[in-house]
């Protein structure tokens, strides 16, 4: 609570014009502003990206500092790329996301050289009481229509009940994470998480559920909270035994998920087809809506794998490139997992991106500017304590031994 005060007054300061503001308060406001953006409208949410990438494209400091991080220049050398192949195949709607995809990854770089633990706390703290205003956005709207179509699955904020799920999916691991780092709390955030969980219930998001329970037990593994894993574990099996046995218990008819696998299976199949076709560059970004006639898929956005959905936009050279970007930031998050710098955020990092890869495995939510830019702020904290983590890793080059920590000593107090 007391972080978000002081973003409020940051803000405050920022909006009334004066004069003394301090680059610090600069970055609060920005992060808090950002962080709930994110859970209005996405009209809010491109706003904001916006003029968060503008004000650090025209800083030359905050530029600057926010382009130090690994293979800067590969990213947007790819999406410049993107941009053109988009173009080239009159994918109109590509070339926007490849300009709106550059101003996230611009906001996710200014985040990640500005971040610090205060801010990172806000930043969640502020995530997690947004999103109890979204649930309760959902729950209106299913009392709303649900007398005319009790099928209906509501979206809050959101365009899609699926964007809704992953949002939530985020949430729920960040207030576990949160309930360990700051137990004070932790009924507020046990609260956060039911709420939460209610929301997916009415979401119907399986992807998301699937996603989410990966995360929590990659984040209790490594807390080593076996009791609490297994308990989990007991309470998912009953739940599953539940809905097994009586169907009528799940937030989405059995008639409806096999029509979402015939949805599926035809628009994989399409998306191959079309990808064969243009193997090594895609087509740009969003490239199924150009493709799902021709090929004979079910009419989508995108093409609910993101395997699928990476090759058929950008083509071998685009997946190796983002490949690359990703492995960057895996290397950093192991070699600060293997120092000692900040384990509980890496734990957090490393389940956030497990949920992803889960998720991805049959939609494509995160390729969405409020769940996207809300990925790259989760992720910016491994950008917390980066100058000790490079002195650590210069420290590790130079003593690799154990034996070596008596000469490490005299080097660090010289």
């Amino acid at each position: 609570m007391v972080f978000i005060v002081k973003a409020l007054r940051s803000c405050y300061a920022l909006f009334a014009g004066k004069k003394e503001i301090s680059q610090a308060d600069i970055d609060r406001a920005a992060v808090f502003l950002f962080t709930v953006s994110l859970f209005l409208p996405f009209y809010f949410s491109l706003v904001t990206v916006s003029c968060i990438a503008f004000m650090t494209m025209v800083k030359y400091r905050v530029r600057t500092k926010a382009f130090q991080a690994p293979f800067t220049k590969l990213i947007f050398t790819f999406l410049v790329g993107s941009f053109f192949v988009a173009a080239s195949y009159n994918n109109y709607r590509g070339m926007a996301y490849s300009i709106l995809i550059y101003a996230i990854v611009v906001c996710g770089l200014y985040f990640r050289s500005v971040m610090t633990r205060e801010l990172y706390y806000m930043a969640l703290d502020t995530a997690c009481a947004a999103s109890v205003f979204c649930v309760v956005v959902a729950l209106i709207q299913k009392f709303l229509v649900y007398s005319s179509f009790s099928d209906y699955r509501p979206v809050s904020t959101f365009v899609n009940a699926n964007y809704f799920g992953m949002m939530i999916e985020f949430i729920v691991v960040i207030a576990l994470y949160r309930i360990f780092t700051n137990p004070k709390k932790t009924m507020q955030y046990a609260i956060v998480i039911a709420l939460n969980l209610a929301g997916l219930y009415l979401a119907g998001s399986f992807s998301s559920a699937l996603g989410m329970v990966c995360a929590v037990f990659v984040w209790l593994v490594y807390k080593r909270q076996s009791k609490i894993s297994k308990v989990a574990f007991l309470v998912i099996l009953a739940a599953g035994i539940a809905f097994l046995v009586f169907p009528q218990l799940l937030p989405r008819s059995t008639a409806e998920i096999q029509r979402t696998i015939d949805h599926r299976m035809s628009i994989w199949h399409a998306a191959w087809r079309a990808f064969k076709a243009t193997p090594i560059f895609g087509r740009g970004a969003t490239a199924y809506h150009i493709i799902w006639e021709q090929y004979g898929g079910y009419q989508t956005y995108h093409c609910h794998s993101l395997v699928l959905d990476t090759l058929l936009n950008f083509g071998i050279v685009g997946a190796a490139a983002i490949c690359v970007y990703i492995g960057s930031y895996i290397r950093i998050l192991v070699q600060r997992y293997r120092h000692h710098i900040c384990r509980d955020l890496d734990i957090l990092a490393a389940a956030i991106f497990v949920s992803v890869l889960v998720h991805g495995l049959t939609d494509v939510t995160i390729f969405w500017i409020q769940t996207g830019a809300f990925f790259f702020l989760i992720v910016s904290c491994l950008g917390i304590d980066s100058a000790y983590q490079n002195q650590q890793e210069y420290l590790a080059h130079l003593f690799p031994t154990l034996e070596d920590r008596t000469a490490q000593a005299v080097y660090l107090k010289n």
